[in-house]
């Protein structure tokens, strides 16, 4: 694949359970659900959403930062059921150095099912194998024991703990730095 034409909101992928696909302003209110849950958002440093039309907004946004390619912004879909189960995101991509950061959220009551699990692994494969990137990277709160245990499961390492990079909820948390490199996850079992 030609990874200088793609169009990274063009992306569509098919695991064995899941769709996995940009998001249209068809899907605003399943992904204001998602990003206005504060028992979710509680682990990321993402600024909730206050609306349908921000919502709207905000994928319009990330489909036009997708088509620069300056991030992919992908929802989670059921392929038997087609409801939106969450979404995968790949930002701080550096084309040069080819790596970038990985974000990814589930909608609660799809946790615990293996879901996140089966769609980063096969996400993680698109990326290394048809875009070429050598490094993903992704970082977690470290009271995110559910991400924790994802990255870990996926083959990620655990590089160390950065001191109170984000504020959230007005209080600096420490994260952990996880991090992935091709030739590892291409070489794994998963």
């Amino acid at each position: 694949m030609d990874n200088q034409k793609l169009k990274y909101s063009e992306i569509s992928l098919q695991s064995t359970n899941l769709n996995i696909k940009a998001l249209t302003k068809e899907n605003s209110s399943v992904l204001f659900n998602l990003y206005s849950d504060a028992n979710i958002q509680k682990y990321t440093d993402i600024e909730r959403l206050r609306s349908l039309s921000d919502t709207q907004k905000f994928i319009d946004t990330e489909n036009k930062e997708a088509d620069n390619q300056d991030l992919i912004f992908l929802g989670i879909f059921s392929r038997a059921t087609k409801d939106f189960l969450g979404t995968i995101s790949l930002f701080n991509i550096d084309q040069k150095h080819s790596f970038a950061s990985l974000g990814f959220q589930l909608v609660k009551d799809y946790w615990g099912r293996g879901i996140m699990h089966e769609s980063l692994n096969h996400f993680i494969k698109f990326v290394f194998e048809e875009l070429k990137f050598h490094r993903i990277e992704a970082q977690t709160y470290i009271g995110n024991e559910r991400s924790i245990n994802v990255l870990d499961r996926l083959g990620f390492t655990k590089e160390g703990q950065l001191r109170q990079n984000f504020l959230i909820e007005g209080k600096y948390q420490d994260s952990y730095l996880y991090s992935i490199l091709r030739t590892e996850f291409l070489k794994s079992p998963l």
